[in-house]
């Protein structure tokens, strides 16, 4: 299992990785703020992908390998980067800011300032929930029909809890 580490250099331990793609796509390459993804495998080899961004917006930023998918999370967007072609699948942007990954049952679910968003790994955005919070959203668990987490109502520490369909997306009543 390959190790992920965000960077603001294309560096580990001091010294230069090479990069050999693009996480955001070419409709990115305009942007003047560059993050890097940093995947060292077992073995010890490393290499970084380039992630362009407009601004600073969200504290979080997480990244999952899952097979040759590269899912990532960073500032106000969830990117899939097939790492087998070197291409990007998906730039979603998500409103607000991005918040959480998760992986579970063959599925990307994105949780956001104020929603939750389900995408299949060929970057088909399966749905996308109605508000569940104004300044985040976190799941708490999965099961074959629902989602449970809770969403930030009002900040701070006025989280409340949501049940949601897992093949619609849809609230469910608690």
């Amino acid at each position: 299992m390959s190790a992920l580490a965000f960077s603001s250099f294309p560096e580990l331990d001091g010294e230069r990785v090479p990069c050999v793609g693009v996480i955001s796509g070419n409709a990115f390459d305009e942007l003047d703020r560059v993050t890097y993804l940093i995947e060292t495998d077992p073995n010890g080899e490393s290499r970084a992908f380039e992630i362009r961004y407009d601004m600073r917006c969200s504290p979080f930023q997480e990244a999952l390998k899952v097979g040759s998918l590269l899912a990532v999370g960073h500032e106000a967007h969830f990117y899939l980067f097939d790492t087998s072609t070197m291409k990007n699948v998906l730039a979603l942007p998500v409103e607000g800011y991005f918040g959480h990954l998760y992986y579970d049952g063959g599925r990307f679910y994105v949780a956001g300032c104020y929603e939750l968003y389900c995408i299949a790994p060929s970057g088909q955005v399966i749905w996308k929930s109605e508000g569940l919070g104004i300044d985040g959203v976190i799941v708490e668990a999965f099961d074959d029909q629902r989602i449970s987490g809770a969403g930030e109502w009002d900040p701070p520490d006025g989280w409340r809890p949501f049940v949601i369909d897992r093949s619609t997306g849809k609230k469910v009543d608690l």
